[in-house]
């Protein structure tokens, strides 16, 4: 198996793209910026160094070339795992749509009467701590907390929070496409730290 150092530039076999490599987590592992700048984990077996050294001198890699070599490696990998196992099932290549969570009080609880908004913010920050604790034990990759326009008040702590309490994890905003402004994307690597 080629190494894998940080700094090279790496393709994915199962999956369309390319990276970086960051830092190397464990012998299986490593952390890989891709070329739309986000960081993900790899198994280091399902990466294919691609030789800049090419690149540098002037030749170009052709995709075609690119394209052998994965090829190659697809190959080499099948043929040993199919002698040390047995076959598996192939999964589906279905997306499954990350899970939503409505953090609007009206959603939480049936009436607010009585209640600061203090204690109502406080009230929508356990629910969010909940259900993203929830979704890191299940092994979900991402989670969409819906929290709405309104000051920003909402958006802001689920932030402060998540920079906070769950650093290694990012955020972003969901797709404005299907939630506008109002919805807080938080993917969760799957090499967790704990």
């Amino acid at each position: 198996m080629a190494t894998v150092e940080p700094g090279d530039l790496v393709r994915f076999i199962d999956e369309v793209g390319e990276g970086r490599v960051i830092r190397i987590i464990s012998n299986e592992l490593a952390e890989v910026e891709t070329s739309d700048g986000w960081v993900l984990p790899a198994y280091i077996r399902k990466l294919v160094v691609i030789p800049e050294k090419l690149l540098i001198s002037g030749i170009p890699v052709s995709p075609k070339k690119i394209e052998e070599m994965v090829t190659k490696k697809v190959d080499k990998e099948l043929v040993n795992s199919s002698l040390n196992r047995p076959p598996k099932s192939k999964s589906s290549n279905v997306k499954i749509p990350p899970r939503e969570v409505d953090l609007h009080i009206n959603k939480l609880i049936d009436s607010v009467v009585g209640l600061t908004n203090t204690e109502i913010l406080t009230l929508q920050l356990d629910v969010f701590r909940k259900e993203l604790n929830q979704s890191i034990k299940g092994n979900e990759r991402e989670i969409i907390f819906i929290h709405g326009i309104g000051n920003g008040t909402l958006k802001n702590e689920l932030r402060r929070v998540a920079d906070q309490e769950y650093k290694w994890c990012s955020q972003e905003d969901a797709s404005f496409k299907e939630y506008g402004f109002g919805a807080t994307r938080v993917r969760i690597p799957q090499n967790k730290p704990y």
